[in-house]
């Protein structure tokens, strides 16, 4: 079984390599993703724009993804952060809503502690 992360956006994000020369590093990288929707949502996701997001459950990692996250998520984008098992879904109780611009490793660290959960990057009254 292989574990997936993913961002899902209304509008395109910037795409991260590991030979881009910023400072996210090796281990991280944003990817298109070429399927829509992955397999791995069991049809979660819905968003046209999808990325897979690489890197090991680091420090490290967790930083990289805050980073990037207030760099380049805008809320009315309405993105969101997938971390999913294959072919399993995202129970509702671990679909957390944040602020993108407010994120902190703190709001994330449950990426590491839960199976299949969702970021959320709007608030549900936003269209």
């Amino acid at each position: 079984m292989s574990l997936y992360r993913y961002f899902a956006s209304k509008n395109p994000l910037p795409v991260v390599t590991a030979l881009d020369e910023n400072h996210f590093g090796e281990q991280f990288e944003v990817l298109p993703y070429r399927q829509n929707p992955p397999i791995a949502a069991g049809g979660q996701i819905q968003k046209p724009n999808i990325y897979k997001v690489r890197g090991n459950n680091s420090e490290m990692f967790l930083n990289q993804l805050v980073d990037y996250i207030k760099e380049n998520v805008e809320e009315q984008n309405r993105v969101e952060f997938w971390s999913i098992w294959h072919n399993e879904k995202v129970p509702s109780k671990n679909i957390y809503r944040v602020n993108p611009q407010q994120i902190t490793i703190e709001n994330i660290k449950f990426i590491n502690e839960n199976d299949n959960c969702c970021i959320k990057f709007f608030f549900k009254n936003n269209k």
